[in-house]
C-alpha cells in the first residue's frame, strides 16, 4: 500500500512517491524542489525538472539551487518546459492528452532505466497546465493514470501549483487527486493504488461535496468491470450522501463498487440505507 497522507516536507520520497505541493510563492516552491531534487540525485535517479519559461530559464532557476546547481553540466538533470514533457490535445498546447502524456512519461522512464539510472523523478511546476476548468479536466485524468503507472515502475513525483495564481478550489481539484499533499488543501484522497480501481482516504463529508463529485466525473469513465474494487484502507468518515453518489457512478457505469475498509460505519449506512451498487468487504 502507498504512502498517504499530509506532509510538510518532501524529503525521503520513495519510488511511487506520489506529492501535490500547494506553494505561495515562487520561494517557497524553490525550497521544497531542491527538496525533492537532492533526493533523487542520491538516489541513482535521473531528475527532470519542468516549469514554464524557457529551458534557459528553468535552468537558471536551478543554477540557484543549492547542491543542485553545480550538478548541471554533470548529467542526470533535464530541464522542460511544460509545453515539451507533455502531449497535448489543441493545437495551443493548452490541454494536455492524458493517454499520450502517461504513454511519453513512460518511455522517458524506460529510457532513465537503459541510461543506468535507478529510475525518474520529476519536478512539476503544473500551473500551466491546470488554470481553467477544461485543462483541469484533462489533467486530472493525467495524474489518476500516471498514478497506476508508478504502481508499478520507479517513478517519484513532485507536482506543485500556485495557489496564488489558480485558487484554493481549482489546486483541491488536483491535490485530491495524490496519496500525499502538502497541509490545508484537500481533506481526502483518491488516487490509483494497486489492484483495485482506485483507493479513498481521509474525510469524505459536506464540505467537500463538489469536489468529490467532480472528481468521480473525471475518474469514473477510465475504470471498466462489473465490479470496480475501491481500497478504502485510509478512508476514516464518509457520510451518507458520498455514499449515494458513489452508487450513482456505479449505477452510470453499470458496475458495482466494491469498498474495501476498516470503519464498521460504512456498512451500517448501506445496511440502514439499502443502498444499492455498493458492497462492502472488510480489510483485515
Amino acid at each position: 500500500m502507498r504512502t498517504v497522507g499530509l506532509v510538510d516536507s518532501v524529503r525521503g520520497l520513495v519510488p511511487g512517491g506520489h506529492v501535490c505541493w500547494a506553494y505561495q510563492d515562487r520561494a517557497e516552491f524553490r525550497v521544497r524542489a531542491r527538496e525533492c531534487l537532492v533526493d533523487g540525485i542520491a538516489l541513482g535517479q535521473w531528475v527532470e525538472y519542468v516549469g514554464s519559461g524557457s529551458a534557459e530559464e528553468l535552468r537558471d532557476e536551478l543554477a540557484g539551487l543549492e547542491g543542485v546547481g553545480q550538478l548541471l553540466d554533470g548529467g542526470g538533470i533535464g530541464v522542460s518546459p511544460v509545453g515539451d514533457f507533455y502531449e497535448f490535445s489543441d493545437h495551443s498546447g493548452d490541454v494536455v492528452d492524458p493517454l499520450r502524456a502517461v504513454a511519453k512519461f513512460v518511455v522517458a522512464t524506460e529510457k532513465a532505466l537503459a541510461g543506468g539510472y535507478t529510475g525518474l523523478r520529476a519536478v512539476v511546476d503544473c500551473t500551466a497546465a491546470a488554470r481553467t476548468a477544461h485543462q483541469r479536466a484533462a489533467f486530472a485524468r493525467f495524474e489518476y493514470l500516471i498514478g497506476q503507472q508508478m504502481s508499478a515502475l520507479p517513478v517519484t513525483a513532485l507536482c506543485a501549483y500556485d495557489l496564488s495564481e489558480l485558487g484554493r478550489a481549482a489546486v483541491a481539484e488536483m491535490a485530491c487527486l495524490h496519496p500525499l499533499a502538502s497541509a490545508g488543501v484537500t481533506p481526502f484522497h483518491l488516487y490509483a493504488e494497486g489492484d483495485a480501481e482506485f483507493a479513498l482516504a481521509g474525510e469524505l463529508d459536506l464540505s467537500c461535496a463538489d469536489l468529490f463529485a467532480t472528481t468521480l466525473e473525471r475518474i469514473m469513465p477510465l475504470c471498466r468491470g462489473p465490479e470496480l474494487v475501491v481500497n478504502g484502507g485510509g478512508l476514516e468518515f464518509i457520510d451518507h450522501r458520498r455514499l449515494l453518489v458513489l452508487a450513482e457512478h456505479a449505477r452510470r457505469a453499470n458496475a458495482t463498487i466494491v469498498l474495501r475498509t476498516t470503519w464498521p460505519g460504512v456498512g451500517r449506512i448501506i445496511g440502514f440505507l439499502a443502498v444499492e451498487g455498493v458492497r462492502v468487504e472488510s480489510l483485515v
